[in-house]
């Protein structure tokens, strides 16, 4: 069959299942069996498939259909420009986070010293977000900490597949309990537990470990997280793929959906420098209940709101 056939027999098998972006899908999925991009989908519709491509083909619009991700299938995602690898059991990038960034870097810029500032990206995933921070802020020293081993091993392969790998050290920990829970100031973390623990070998994208370096030892001047915030009792709304396939740890905070953002205002509080920034991606009509959590000791809040409106990053500055 050729291109224009098997895009039209997609289109309508993803359609029938209910694929939010159907005709996009199709084409992505595609562009990923032919390693080809979408100006060569359009410039040669008459192109034939092989029996291999075909096959490989409608085994994935057959994944898709059940609710497996995109991502999941292509092992990618695009976050400010970077191409990442991702995989099942790790969180997926999504554009909102970018937010995140943009917010952090204008702090980093406008208040502290880029060559030294010191920043922590608190349940990394695939390390997306420190990553993102280390390609604008070369001079930053950038931590990055996730409790899922697989994570680790992910945002790590991602460092070393960009060039990044030696901006950025990746712990094992629990939010920011590698350093509240023995004393330790950030970075002051030896042998076993800055090598952290990650898994060796990768379902899906294979990497390479590495080493990690330590820093001198001082508090954190920006911490930044985008953490879980559903609450369990909302898992029926979330959308098929990722209420089945995303990790539930990255997704549900317990009770109200705020305990995780709680647990972690209060070790930012400990880990930042005075007038040190914490930086939080917020779920939706999230904003004031997580703003009530900050109480007095911080100050300068301030929300930002996404594209379609909706208030996405706190802001707040230690006092």
């Amino acid at each position: 069959m050729n291109l224009r056939q098997v895009l039209r027999d997609a289109l309508q098998q993803l359609t029938a299942a209910q694929v939010p972006s159907a005709s996009t899908t199709a084409e992505v999925l595609l562009m990923h069996v032919l390693e080809r991009d979408r100006t060569f989908l359009y410039a040669y519709p008459e192109a034939e498939l092989s029996v291999e491509q075909e096959r490989a083909y409608r085994h994935l619009l057959r994944q898709r259909a059940a609710g497996h991700p995109t991502q999941y299938l292509t092992c990618r995602q695009e976050f400010w420009g970077l191409p990442l690898h991702v995989e099942p059991g790790v969180f997926i990038p999504r554009p909102e986070t970018e937010h995140v960034v943009e917010v952090a870097l204008q702090i980093v810029r406008e208040r502290m010293s880029k060559a030294d500032a010191r920043i922590v990206d608190v349940g990394t995933g695939t390390g997306c977000i420190a990553l993102a921070l280390a390609k604008e802020l070369p001079e930053a020293h950038i931590t990055a900490v996730d409790v899922s081993e697989d994570a680790l091993r992910l945002a790590r392969h991602n460092a070393e597949a960009l060039g990044l790998a030696p901006r950025v050290q990746f712990l094992h920990s629990d939010l920011l309990e590698v350093f509240t829970s023995h004393g330790l100031a950030p970075n002051g973390v030896e042998g076993s537990e800055a090598e952290g623990s990650g898994v060796e070998g990768s379902r899906a994208c294979p990497e390479r470990s590495r080493g990690i370096t330590s820093h001198e030892s001082r508090p954190f001047d920006l911490i930044v997280s985008n953490p879980p915030y559903v609450s369990p009792d909302q898992a029926a709304q979330l959308p098929r793929e990722v209420r089945e396939h995303e990790p539930p740890a990255a997704l549900f905070s317990p009770g109200d959906g705020l305990e995780v953002t709680r647990r972690l205002i209060g070790q930012a509080q400990q880990l930042l420098v005075p007038s040190g920034a914490l930086v939080l991606e917020l779920g939706y009509n999230m904003a004031a209940r997580a703003r009530s959590l900050l109480g007095d000791a911080w100050t300068n809040i301030e929300i930002t709101n996404d594209l379609r409106g909706i208030p996405r990053v706190l802001a707040a500055q230690r006092k």
